[in-house]
């Protein structure tokens, strides 16, 4: 079996051999790259199977996958499957969004930690998974009990619905400096955490400083994690009452696996904050999953179906 499967995001890209042993993963910096193409070359010549004939190959990509050419989200590339098929010896090509990937690699991920535990753990129904790294991706399921992929979303580009009087001053600012609208995404991500860094007196950092701050004990980082995670409970709330899913809901992404440990109290108090329906909410379980790699890990599950 000669397989790939590359999970493609804005900032690194990771690729897996999948021969008949353990897969064999490697990581990249996009910047080091100037095209998807020149990533897939090395990670083949550097596994030793530049000409080898691929079976199948699953890129996971943060776009729509449905336009050609493929225009990725965060990262000025662009992917032709055509292009692909004629500079590689790939027998079938899939391409897939970036968050189909994740959602795979969540649902079938071993003990992830419960942000929700008074809500019952099911194993069928519907499925949110969202998670914020470079930017904020989001796909669900209609039931996780049915073999099949999960639906991609553009969520994160959804209306930022900012709750209490400071966080609507950090919309207005955020407004200004994006000339109008604010998606959710301009919030939940590693640029919406240094974004509300700054909004907060901290200067302009990036969400790695911003990490490092908090955990030393920076008052203004804390600050700016703190409201990270209660936005983000907030929109995981929202989620609850679009989608119902009584399967859960799935937080991942390297922002969330960075901050996991932040996620408490302020999390589940802005989850719940939903008036009439708290009740509602209160009764969907919530998982976090502090793995980086979730979605490279939903690619290998794609590409080896079949």
């Amino acid at each position: 079996m000669n397989r790939v499967a590359a999970d493609i995001g804005g900032t690194n890209s990771r690729l897996a051999w999948l021969g008949d042993g353990e897969p064999a993963v490697r990581e990249y910096r996009n910047a080091d790259f100037s095209d998807l193409y020149q990533v897939i070359a090395r990670f083949l010549d550097e596994e030793g199977r530049p000409t080898a004939n691929i079976e199948r190959m699953v890129l996971a990509l943060p776009a729509p996958v449905e336009q050609r050419p493929v225009r990725l989200t965060n990262i000025d590339w662009r992917v032709d499957p055509q292009s692909l098929q004629q500079k590689f010896p790939i027998r079938e090509l899939s391409l897939v969004n970036d968050f189909q990937a994740a959602a795979v690699g969540a649902i079938h991920a071993s003990s992830p930690r419960r942000l929700n535990p008074a809500a019952p753990h099911a194993s069928a129904g519907a499925a949110v998974v969202a998670g914020a790294g470079t930017g904020l991706g989001q796909a669900w399921f209609a039931d996780i009990a049915r073999d099949e992929l999960p639906r991609a979303t553009e969520g994160g580009h959804a209306d930022f619905a900012p709750q209490g009087a400071q966080q609507r001053e950090l919309q207005a600012w955020l407004e200004r400096r994006h000339g109008g609208h604010v998606s959710c995404e301009r919030l939940l991500s590693g640029d919406g955490l240094a974004a509300i860094h700054e909004f907060l007196g901290g200067g302009a950092v990036d969400a790695a400083t911003v990490e490092q701050g908090a955990r030393a004990g920076d008052a203004t980082a804390i600050e700016a994690v703190q409201m990270f995670v209660r936005i983000f409970g907030a929109h995981a709330g929202n989620l609850a009452l679009l989608f119902n899913p009584g399967a859960g809901i799935h937080l991942c992404g390297g922002v969330v696996a960075h901050l996991a440990d932040w996620f408490g109290d302020g999390f589940l108090e802005s989850y719940s904050n939903k008036g009439r329906m708290r009740h509602k909410v209160e009764g969907i379980p919530v998982y976090l999953h502090d793995r980086a790699d979730i979605g490279m890990q939903g690619a290998i599950q794609i590409a080896l179906q079949g």
